[in-house]
Order: structure tokens, then C-alpha cells, then sequence
């Protein structure tokens, strides 16, 4: 059963905008309740490296922490998150919420660039055809509203289609990254539609 979470304290929001805690989050999201040194092994960084960061999401409450005996060790810790999918509530009420809400996006962006570099470095990406694995597409158009309330319906029905649990990982499915960002074109300056 999915049980969404949404990051909406201005404190979980900076803890996640701060560089590579989100790549942290999205990882547990992906493999599951892990050890720090699983973690470490899943991104490819030193287990040392990890536990500050750990320990700042733990303390805000965007992951939990849990200990279980492991053969042949004491106990261990293990963190996940509160909840599939972690979603963002943008409150852009004040300047900082909103100074935080670019950050994060900036740093979404960056592990998009990052997850797309990666593909196109590896020749058995499919860049064509039905199942094409390598998106990005810039567009502007106009929307009605109804037009961005059916647009919104489809990114909430591809976060549903991508968020599985980690039980529901197998053989036949592997792990994607998928970035989106929507807003209005506005005129610079202005704060007005163009």
C-alpha cells in the first residue's frame, strides 16, 4: 500500500535543497530501508561521507530511523522514508520559502543533468522508439485551465506509475529518474503572463 509523504516544514524543505541530501532521500525511495554502508555502496560515495547528511534528515523527520541485529555485527541502523512518494508542498508565502523552493529546484535539476549525463555515456541507452529511455524536451504552449488540470492529472499519474515500493522491485523492472518542471512564461520583470 502506498502511503504518500509530503515534505512541507521550511526545515525539511532546506535540509532536502542543501546539495545531494535529495540524491539521499531518492536512493532509500529506490532500494529500500538501508544501513548507511548499503547507501554509501548504492550511490558510490564513502560510507563517512554519508552520516552527517543522515543524520540532519533523520533529525527533520524526512527519514526514520530503525536498528536491527545483523549476523555476525551489533546492531545496525537502517533509514527510510515516511512515506512513497516524497512530494514537495512549494509554499511560496514569504521571500526565504521561496528563495528555498528555487534552491531545491536548482537541485533537482543538477541530479537530472547528472542522471541524463550518465545515459548518454552508456551506448545500451534506447534514445528511440516504444521504449525509449532518454527524455528531454523543452515546450511552451498555452493552457486553458482545464488544459493544466489534465496536465497535472498526467504528472500525478507518472509519479504513481514510477513509485513503487521497494518489495515490488524484480527482475523485469529497472530503476529511472524523472525530472519535470512546469510553470507559466511570465515577462521578465513584470510577474505577468506573457
Amino acid at each position: 500500500m502506498i502511503k504518500p509523504f509530503v515534505v512541507s516544514s521550511p526545515e525539511q524543505l532546506e535540509a532536502i535543497a542543501s546539495p545531494g541530501r535529495e540524491e539521499l532521500i531518492d536512493a532509500v525511495v529506490l532500494i529500500g530501508p538501508c544501513s548507511v554502508s548499503e547507501l554509501a555502496r548504492q550511490l558510490g560515495r564513502p560510507r563517512h561521507a554519508l552520516y552527517y547528511h543522515v543524520r540532519v534528515l533523520r533529525d527533520c523527520g524526512l527519514l526514520l530511523e530503525t536498528t536491527r541485529a545483523v549476523a555476525g555485527a551489533r546492531h545496525t541502523a537502517f533509514y527510510d522514508v515516511p512515506g512513497r512518494p516524497v512530494s514537495v508542498c512549494f509554499d511560496l508565502s514569504t521571500p526565504s520559502r521561496r528563495r528555498a523552493v528555487t534552491t531545491l529546484i536548482r537541485a533537482r535539476l543538477r541530479t537530472a543533468l547528472k542522471e541524463v549525463a550518465r545515459a548518454c555515456a552508456c551506448a545500451a541507452t534506447v534514445a528511440h522508439g516504444p521504449r525509449r529511455e532518454l527524455w528531454a524536451t523543452h515546450v511552451n504552449g498555452w493552457l486553458s485551465t482545464s488544459d493544466l488540470e489534465k496536465v497535472n492529472r498526467l504528472f500525478l499519474q507518472l509519479i504513481e506509475v514510477i513509485s513503487h515500493a521497494p518489495a515490488e522491485q524484480s527482475a523485469g523492472r529497472e530503476a529511472f529518474g524523472l525530472t519535470f518542471a512546469l510553470s507559466p512564461v511570465r515577462q521578465r520583470g513584470r510577474g505577468k503572463r506573457a
